[in-house]
């Protein structure tokens, strides 16, 4: 766990944005991969299982988050600080780029990208071919190609 920990917490932050969401997700994650019978005891397929279920967790709050929108009964919530630190970072157009891709796109840049993992890697944390994980990445940095040729586009996006 200590071993996987920052990484897991790493891809979990690309998904939700939220660092307080994301460390439930990874540590519901390690809960459910652990309890589970057919936890696999090889690290990579270990690593594979854990993201997948990070990948899930995350998935099941976007679509709890997106009922709960419906509801407009209170008041919205202030900004988050850590999205206000990442907003100004030197490639705020970038970040914001990213934002706008839908989540199975965004897993998919962070894994190939920001952790190096191979297409086949990718693919299987995905459960996708490996063939379909390289088509979303290469349409993944196509969208995210033209939003950077279009800065105004994405400038004051909230995702």
């Amino acid at each position: 766990m200590r071993e996987l920990e920052n990484n897991a917490l790493g891809f979990a932050m690309t998904l939700v944005h939220d660092r307080e969401q994301a460390e439930e997700i990874v540590q519901q994650a390690f809960a459910n991969v652990w309890a589970a019978r057919n936890t696999p005891r090889e690290r990579s397929e270990f690593k594979r299982w854990l993201y997948r279920a990070i990948l899930n967790l995350a998935r099941d709050q976007a679509r709890q988050r997106k009922r709960w929108s419906l509801l407009r009964f209170w008041a919205p919530p202030p900004p988050d600080p850590f999205d206000e630190v990442e907003r100004r970072v030197d490639d705020a157009a970038l970040v914001a780029a990213l934002r706008r891709l839908d989540p199975r796109d965004r897993a998919a840049v962070h894994l190939r990208y920001f952790e190096d993992r191979s297409f086949a890697e990718t693919a299987s944390t995905l459960g996708v071919t490996e063939e379909n994980a390289r088509v979303i990445v290469h349409r993944a940095l196509a969208k995210v190609r033209r939003m950077m040729l279009r800065p105004e586009a994405v400038q004051g996006v909230e995702a």
